[in-house]
């Protein structure tokens, strides 16, 4: 109950992409639905977009029978990350919507990495992991897992962005990413600092049994964006790995790398490919970070890698568009002309995977729409309890 005295009654979700009924609806609350709105915030026109977009990709040359057999493999984990992914895109732009509107304290955005969801599926709940800010769509994809809500996740990141005391991560301190204490570890705005943790949590696992916290075949999980490549700490932490690893010690961490070419404001280019092919002496497993089958293969492997040999390894994930730029505060047009802007906003990965979906026989169109609508309703109504609260 917030503040106003109003009173949030989590949305019965019944999702086709989970085996239900699914109820159309509008992604946005109907006073929120104004072209002034929408002129303002290009996530409000985006989201307004979402039909077409899936329409165009179904239009287009169907993915290869390779990925379709990929995603009709397992149907559930697909229909999985469809949710989360969905889910981070509209709570981005309900974050971006409570900014404008004086409400909203944290705009970072993860637009374009939303199917980062698939490793969560590769990863196992009790695998401690630390994700980069922009992994949203890894967090929520382990919640789920876990056996959350929807309605609760949704609940408790709009409590984060909107800086509420609720927030159950930090309590209103900082918007950060995390879960469960014993399995997900903060990581807040910094660029590299979860590197070295992580590593210290892998060697732990192997030769620390005393202080053991988390499963004998566990593996620790890290991410980061292309700019922290360069950062001395994940710099730091890839160097401790290899030494780990070189002086024939087990050290079962997984490094995730996601490039979508800019770091803030510093194109990064071919850069990334480049330093892993250089400087890497572990394995690299890499996909495009915008083909949800290649994704699901490359992190599966990736994990059973790390899982079976106890040596580390690093997921590079390429060709990620950052559709909305890296914050509300950000002037794109500073250091991007205006097509390169609207090319990466209309290059939607959650679209295009859901026509794929559509494709392999998982769903249908109407069923992806309204699932769609329904998170975004969700969204809205999560963030409207917290900003009461």
């Amino acid at each position: 109950r917030g503040r106003a005295g109003l009173e949030y009654r989590p949305m019965r979700l019944r999702l086709l992409l989970s085996g239900g009924a699914a109820r159309r609806g509008s992604s946005l609350p109907a006073h929120r639905c104004t072209s002034s709105l929408a002129t303002k915030l290009p996530e409000v026109a985006s989201a307004a977009r979402f039909a077409s977009r899936v329409d165009a990709a179904l239009a287009a040359p169907a993915p290869a029978a390779a990925d379709l057999a990929t995603l009709a493999h397992d149907p559930e984990r697909v229909r999985l990350v469809l949710r989360a992914a969905m889910a981070t895109t509209h709570l981005h732009t309900q974050s971006r919507i409570a900014a404008y509107e004086g409400e909203g304290y944290y705009t970072i955005g993860p637009c374009g990495e939303e199917l980062l969801a698939s490793v969560a599926l590769a990863l196992r709940p009790t695998d401690p992991a630390a994700l980069h800010y922009r992994h949203v769509g890894t967090l929520v994809a382990r919640q789920l897992q876990r056996g959350a809500t929807l309605e609760r996740v949704l609940l408790d990141r709009a409590r984060g962005h909107t800086i509420s005391v609720n927030d159950p991560v930090t309590g209103g301190v900082h918007c950060s990413l995390g879960d469960d204490p014993q399995f997900d570890f903060l990581v807040t705005s910094t660029l590299a600092s979860q590197g070295p943790q992580a590593v210290g949590r892998a060697v732990a696992i192997e030769h620390l049994p005393a202080a053991q916290r988390w499963p004998s075949d566990a593996i620790s999980y890290v991410s980061c964006g292309d700019g922290s490549v360069n950062n001395s700490e994940w710099l730091s932490a890839v160097n401790a790995a290899e030494l780990v690893a070189h002086r024939r010690r087990a050290c079962p961490v997984l490094f995730c790398v996601s490039d979508n070419g800019l770091s803030i404001s510093f194109k990064t280019g071919t850069w990334t490919a480049s330093w892993a092919e250089q400087r890497l002496g572990m394995r690299v497993f890499a996909a495009d970070g915008t083909s949800l089958p290649q994704l699901l293969r490359a992190s599966q492997e990736a994990a059973d890698y790390v899982r079976g040999s106890r040596q580390p390894a690093t997921l590079l994930l390429s060709n990620l568009p950052r559709r909305f730029g890296h914050a509300a505060t950000d002037r794109q047009s500073a250091y991007l002309d205006a097509a390169a802007i609207e090319a990466a906003r209309e290059r939607d990965p959650v679209a295009a995977a859901a026509a794929a979906a559509v494709q392999a026989g998982l769903l249908s169109r109407s069923e992806v729409l309204a699932a769609n609508d329904e998170i975004g309703a969700a969204a809205a109504a999560a963030f409207a309890a917290a900003r009461a609260e």
